[in-house]
């Protein structure tokens, strides 16, 4: 017979009590190494081609020059801020990922609902030992859940726990 009884709030477990784990020491090396490979070339680039056209005057020229210093900064320190909030916790049902510097986010992705899990080593992540987790569950159409900056050891072991949980899930 069909049931729908209410569940009271007091019950439901509390966000708050998990204990999120962070990421690797290298992960923030990796992330800025990922991000200024590209934002410093161009950064260089703009500023060295403004300070060589003579049409430029020099004034715009130092603005731009300031205001790209600035924005290398504020990207690095954001950078250095992300990857210190970002945590991860494994439940006995259940993955977590909690991220976002101003806006939080938590996202949950319960076992019974990963098609498959997929690790990938870009080359600063091979450099330094780590490695990038995508989860995929049922209905996505791309990966639900990508976690970057875990070692490569931690990331197998999450990624075993999984399949075993998983595979558990199906035979029941």
């Amino acid at each position: 017979m069909f049931s729908n009884s209410s569940v009271a709030l007091e019950t439901l477990p509390h966000l708050e009590d998990v204990q999120f784990s962070p990421l690797d020491d290298n992960a923030t090396r990796e992330h800025l190494l990922s991000t200024f490979v590209f934002l410093l070339p161009f950064s260089i680039g703009v500023c060295l081609l403004l300070w060589l056209l003579s049409d430029v005057p020099k004034d715009i020229a130092l603005l731009v020059t300031v205001i790209t210093v600035i924005v290398n900064v504020s990207v690095f320190f954001f950078i250095v801020a992300a990857v210190k909030k970002t945590g991860i916790a494994l439940r006995e049902h259940d993955f977590l990922l909690r991220k976002g510097v101003f806006w939080q986010k938590t996202i949950i992705v319960p076992f019974n609902r990963v098609q498959h899990i997929e690790t990938h080593r870009n080359p600063f992540e091979r450099k330094l030992t780590l490695a990038s987790l995508k989860l995929f569950t049922a209905g996505g159409m791309g990966a639900d859940l990508e976690i970057n900056g875990l070692n490569v050891e931690r990331a197998s072991k999450i990624r075993q726990f999984i399949l075993k949980k998983e595979q558990g899930a199906s035979d029941e």
